[in-house]
């Protein structure tokens, strides 16, 4: 394991500003449940280092936007190298180097060799792979067409007595006369 080395100085953007960036990519690693707090530690300065390098080129944006972008970055490069024979866009990328990473049980087993291109093991990088094959099938495109619900007679009975309901107002007032004396009745007798 290389030293952890603790010089971080940048040249532009706030201690609070950078701060924040600590705390969101501290989050950020740790959702790929990386408990090795010395390797999470390192991810966290040497993204920094890169988000303060970015910054300096381009100090409108946040350092917390910078520092999740190049998280990203490495990350998709580390996937990248990983996934290399399989065609994925940057977002499949991600889902299923995510997906790998738990499914080989990378957190438990390779915590130390997370975003690490020159060190990773094989084992670990089909270990990953094998855990994608295994998965299930691709997705799929599909078209659903939508249909009416059959419900049978029901709703021919229904159109059927409101139609005559409507039709004859004597009727429904009757109905509907007969419904609100049955329920008034029935909590009378029930409280009573």
């Amino acid at each position: 394991m290389e030293a952890v080395n603790i010089q971080f100085a940048p040249a532009t953007g706030t201690e609070e500003a950078w701060n924040e960036a600590y705390a969101r990519l501290a989050d950020y690693f740790r959702s790929y449940q990386l408990h090795n707090r010395i390797r999470r530690t390192q991810l966290i300065l040497e993204t920094l280092r890169k988000a303060a390098e970015a910054h300096a080129k381009d100090p409108t944006r946040t350092p917390t936007a910078h520092a999740i972008e190049q998280a990203r970055l490495m990350l998709r490069e580390w996937l990248g190298a990983i996934y290399s024979d399989l065609n994925l866009s940057e977002a499949q990328l991600e889902a299923t180097g995510r997906l790998g990473f738990h499914l080989a049980g990378g957190p438990a087993r390779w915590p130390q060799f997370f975003l690490d291109e020159k060190n990773m093991p094989n084992d670990m990088a089909e270990a990953m792979r094998s855990a994608l094959r295994t998965s299930g099938p691709g997705m799929q495109v599909s078209k659903m067409t939508p249909r009416d619900i059959d419900l049978g007679l029901i709703p021919d009975v229904a159109e059927d007595t409101f139609d005559r309901l409507g039709r004859h107002p004597i009727l429904r007032y009757s109905v509907l006369f007969v419904i609100v004396f049955s329920v008034l009745g029935y909590l009378y007798s029930l409280f009573a």
